[in-house]
């Protein structure tokens, strides 16, 4: 379900699920280029090429550790969402009952007439609802945050591994 205020949590998980599948064929793969790598560390004439593939050995590993942890981030924040979205439904139920609305995460009182009654009602709900509202906003900020961290460490990751593999083959 696609919410404005929380995200997608089916995408997030889609494309986290597809990260980690990726990373488990490049594990598969893995190992079987340090099959090969180790056969031919027996010729000494291919200690040139075993040297190549141990390299190549490491930048897959660091690509499987990101794309393992890059996905399973993105598989939390997936949970996240979801449980933030039905808080956020439950929450508009809550200010529904007592006479107001929610405006992303900010409870507001809609417009038109209303009684005395009502309007101390909605008085006295919205700083509670409010409080909830913005527990909600900060566990959302939070999850987001967390994934941020994972990716932007991911990238720099891949990046320190990328630049040590083109540094390599210019040798």
């Amino acid at each position: 379900m696609i919410d404005g205020v929380t995200g997608d949590p089916g995408s997030c998980s889609q494309l986290g699920g597809a990260f980690r599948s990726h990373a488990a064929r490049l594990t598969a793969l893995r190992g079987e280029l340090a099959e090969r790598t180790d056969r031919l560390r027996r010729d000494p004439d291919a200690t040139a090429t075993v040297t190549d593939l141990d390299a190549d050995l490491r930048l897959l590993d660091a690509v499987v550790d990101r794309l393992d942890a890059s996905g399973s981030a993105l598989q939390h924040l997936a949970q996240e969402l979801a449980e933030i979205a039905v808080a956020v439904r439950r929450l508009e139920g809550e200010a529904a009952a007592a006479g107001l609305e929610l405006d992303g995460l900010r409870v507001v009182e809609p417009w038109g007439v209303l009684t005395t009654e009502l309007a101390q009602q909605r008085h006295r709900a919205q700083p509670d609802l409010q409080r909830h509202a913005d527990r909600l906003a900060s566990r959302l900020g939070r999850a987001r945050a967390a994934t941020a961290r994972v990716m932007v460490d991911g990238t720099a990751a891949l990046a320190a591994a990328a630049t040590t593999s083109r540094t390599r083959s210019l040798r």
